[in-house]
Formats: structure tokens, C-alpha cells, sequence
């Protein structure tokens, strides 16, 4: 089936037949014998995995499915599908200009509910930045004063990004910069001190332009910690569209270089 995701989700994409070959013959452990007692588990209740796995991610990755009996052949991005269930995650490129772009990864763990949660949350991409120290919470600032990027301070206690975070950062990508400031680092007390924060918190603020204007333009985020609030919170924050990469100082300079005679110049007829 061919649902990719929206900009900044994932894709886990089963390719699924309803059909089920029943044989008899001595076979290895691998093999479930079905009887009556363990049909419904082994065969009737399996999508059930299907409606957790998309139950617990939903919001930080679409599950879909495509059937090859129904819906023909499946499309090219997914790659050679060479047996059913075969089952595809599909992950916005890091490098490319916009999250449209994805690489297709296999799964070959188990057909688990926890498994593939675990597997899809693992993959999410991220756009955070961790701060260690003075010095890099700066660049990260330049960064943002260079681009006019609001920026987003994401305050915790210990290491772990959070999946709300991964998300947003790639949802918003170009829109706002992420970073991710833990306590646990030493480097860090005098930002959380800076911006009188204890334990966890979320700060939006605007690029720092050296004349005092960036602390009074602080929002600290103050709902629940949810994927819905916290997705708002970033909406009402972020601009409204993609900043697009500053050329490089050596093509300005080339691109200003040019004769007159040789630019192309649209005339009215």
C-alpha cells in the first residue's frame, strides 16, 4: 500500500495476505501446531497486535498496510517484496531539504506488538540538539539569530529525549530549532540557573539580538505534558513557514560577479 507519511511521521507498513496455509507434517518448534484450543489466539486474534502497536504510537507513527491480493503491485519506494507479511518502516532522510524524502528500513523482528513499538519509537528521527555547557548553548543561539529561527529550550533532569520532542523537532523542522538541555550534565547549571528553571520545563524564545529583547519574550510552556498540548504550543511559536539555507559566501560573491550583459533580464512585451 502506498500511505506514506505525513512531513515529520513515520510509516511501519505491513504487506498483509488473509490467507493461511494449513498443512500437516513433523516440523521443527518454530512451527505452531494449530488445534482448537489456540486458533483463535494464533489466527484470529493476530490483527489485535496491529490495533495496539497502532493504538500506543499513535500520533508519532502511521501504521498502514497494503494488501498484495486486493491493491496489485506495491509501490516501487517500498523496494523488492519477496513474501508476506512483510513488514517496512519508513523514515523521513536527514539530509534531504524536506521530510517528503524518506529511507525504507526492514524489520525482521518479531510480528510483537512491544517489539515493533519499540523498533518504530528507535527509528523516529530527531532534530534535537543537545547543549553541553556555555559555549555550545551560544552556537546553538547564533544558529538561530543566523536563520531568525524561534527556538525552543527543552529543560529535563537526566539525558533521555523524549519522543514528544524527536517528533516535534522534525515535524517543525526549519520552522523553529529544538534544543535539549539536561541537568545532568554540569556544564549545563549555569543555563538552568540563567533561566530559572528546576527540574523540567519547556521555554520558547526568540533568536537572542544582544540588546535584552530575548528574555522578555519567554513563554514557558505551562499544559499538560501531552503530544496534542505540547504540539500547539509549537504551532502558536513556530513560523508559519520554512526558512529556506543561506547561500554560501563564495556563490554570493560569484552570483554578484556577473556582467550585467550576461544576466537574464525579463522585458515587458
Amino acid at each position: 500500500m502506498a500511505i506514506l507519511s505525513k512531513a515529520g511521521c513515520l510509516a511501519i507498513v505491513g504487506l498483509l495476505v488473509s490467507s493461511i496455509v494449513l498443512v500437516s507434517s513433523n516440523f521443527s518448534s518454530n512451527v505452531v501446531l494449530l488445534n482448537s484450543r489456540n486458533w483463535r489466539r494464533e489466527v484470529e486474534d493476530s490483527p489485535h497486535a496491529w490495533e495496539e502497536l497502532a493504538t500506543n504510537i499513535k500520533g508519532f507513527v502511521k501504521i498502514a498496510y497494503w494488501d498484495t491480493e486486493k491493491s496489485g503491485p506495491a509501490p516501487a519506494v517500498l523496494g523488492e517484496i519477496r513474501g508476506t507479511p512483510t513488514i517496512k518502516l519508513l523514515v523521513p532522510k536527514r539530509k534531504a531539504r524536506t521530510n517528503k524524502q524518506k529511507n525504507v528500513v526492514d524489520y525482521n523482528m518479531e510480528r510483537k506488538a512491544d517489539d515493533m513499538k519499540q523498533f518504530a519509537l528507535d527509528s523516529m528521527p530527531s532534530f534535537v540538539e543537545r547543549i553541553s555547557g556555555s559555549e555550545d548553548f551560544e552556537k546553538f543561539k547564533a544558529k538561530a539569530t543566523k536563520y531568525g529561527l524561534p527556538m525552543m529550550l527543552f529543560f529535563s533532569e537526566n539525558r533521555l529525549v523524549m519522543n514528544e520532542m524527536k517528533y516535534l523537532s522534525t515535524e517543525f523542522r526549519r520552522r523553529v530549532l529544538v534544543a535539549h538541555i539536561s541537568l545532568s550534565k554540569k556544564e549545563n547549571r549555569n543555563i538552568f540557573f540563567e533561566y530559572g528553571v528546576r527540574g523540567q520545563a519547556l521555554i520558547s524564545a526568540v533568536p537572542h539580538t544582544g540588546d535584552g529583547e530575548e528574555k522578555q519574550s519567554l513563554v514557558t510552556f505551562d499544559g499538560k505534558w501531552n503530544l496534542h498540548r505540547l504540539r500547539s504550543f509549537f504551532t502558536e511559536h513556530a513560523l508559519k513557514t520554512e526558512v529556506k539555507s543561506q547561500p554560501k559566501p563564495d556563490e554570493t560573491k560569484k552570483k554578484e560577479e556577473v556582467p550585467p550583459e550576461k544576466q537574464n533580464v525579463k522585458t515587458e512585451l
